[in-house]
């Protein structure tokens, strides 16, 4: 059941802000379909926007059968049954030798696949060790599972500097990575140096994954009868005393909460809360919030997306009735769908890529990896609408 809540947890994951593939007990390989869409990890590195050649590109990925995410420079390309990385100049660096699926890179390394070898890459194309199971890195770790099946880390050189002792665990962030031991359905968090600074106490979110540290605070379940949650820092300390009857993560200082009323346990407030747990800015009734990203966040009612405000509750835009969704993706925009069909628009709500795409990655170092729906091509695009479709 716990591999299927995780599994279910990484296509929500493809639309939310944050990013972030979580390791099933199972260590499964994820495809790109999933991994692709988290947008690039605070820290990784950037290219100049618009150091790009469109026309290069377009010849090197033409017939091509999938595409990854631009980081660190490098996106992956699938041709036949081979994956290769090209530059933004369309110059190969790692070559078409690859089995699939595409992954994109996360904190400096990639992982590509030949026979049962699983080959750790840096952005030279330089091969940095081989493993026999997959992980990706943040925080300089990725999980390694040992033969007995528990759950360690190792470094950016292959060494396993965290002994394998857990029976699930997800992925570092924000310096913390949630784990569970044997035996144990209960929820704890280890620092990067394997430390349970966290110990396990809390319980296992129903049909979710547990969540990750952002911003020095995480959302956890401390009443499993009633799935109320709170607030915890990097110690397990109470954050602030508030009950909350979601799980919610900290973007840009503020997070998304539906907030248990003290003496009224059955209604609550929805609004944003700052990091001192006070509600900064309380949503009308009926309606909900997705995360601010880039200083904006959605406003919902009856599901429909209505306007974008900033952080200080101003409205800046009014969503165009014709879209069904508005998610971010990343770099400044904002994925749109209109029926079956998702383009982008940008932070003033300007369309940017038309809707006429299948489009599930994120605007990553200004372009965007999307498929030609009429023709079934695989291409991209940049935040002037330009694509490599045009040549």
């Amino acid at each position: 059941m716990k591999k299927l809540i995780l599994f279910v947890s990484v296509l929500l994951t493809i639309i939310s802000c944050t990013d972030k593939k979580t390791q099933t007990k199972g260590g499964d390989i994820a495809d790109s379909t999933a991994v692709g869409a988290a947008t690039q990890q605070e820290g990784e590195a950037t290219t100049q926007e618009d150091d790009y050649d469109l026309e290069a590109i377009a010849k090197v990925i033409e017939g091509c059968e999938d595409l990854g995410s631009f980081s660190y420079g490098l996106a992956g390309v699938k041709k036949g049954d081979k994956v290769g990385y090209i530059d933004k100049k369309g110059r190969t660096v790692i070559p078409f030798e690859y089995d699939g699926p595409i992954q994109d890179f996360s904190d400096g390394i990639v992982t590509v696949f030949k026979g049962d070898d699983n080959i750790y890459m840096d952005p030279t194309g330089k091969e940095l060790f081989r493993t026999q199971r997959f992980g990706r890195f943040n925080d300089g770790l990725s999980q390694e599972r040992s033969e007995n099946g528990l759950i360690g880390f190792k470094d950016k050189t292959g060494k396993l500097v965290i002994p394998a002792q857990f029976d699930y665990a997800g992925e570092f962030s924000d310096g913390m990575c949630w784990v569970t031991k044997p035996g144990s359905d209960d929820i704890g968090y280890i620092d990067t140096t394997g430390k349970l600074v966290v110990p396990c106490l809390y319980a296992w979110p129903t049909e979710r994954s547990p969540t990750d540290f952002h911003e020095g605070l995480c959302c956890v379940m401390v009443d499993a009868d009633n799935e109320r949650f709170a607030f915890i820092d990097k110690t397990g300390k109470r954050a602030f005393p508030a009950f909350y009857n979601n799980e919610a993560n900290f973007h840009e200082g503020l997070a998304y909460v539906w907030e248990v009323i003290p003496g009224n346990e059955n209604e609550s407030k929805q609004g944003y809360i700052d990091k001192t747990g006070k509600m900064v800015l309380q949503l009308e009734d009926e309606c909900w919030g997705r995360d601010f990203c880039d200083g904006l966040a959605i406003v919902i009612k009856h599901g429909k997306p209505l306007y974008a405000i900033d952080k200080t509750g101003k409205k800046v835009f009014d969503i165009d009735p014709k879209y069904l969704s508005v998610e971010h993706y990343g770099d400044g925009a904002w994925m749109v769908l209109d029926g079956e069909n998702m383009g982008y628009i940008d932070q003033t709500g300007k369309t940017i890529v038309p809707c006429q795409y299948y489009a599930y990655k994120p605007f990553s170092e200004g372009l965007v990896a999307l498929q030609d729906k009429r023709q079934g091509r695989w291409g991209f695009a940049d935040k002037k609408g330009r694509t490599t479709f045009d040549y």
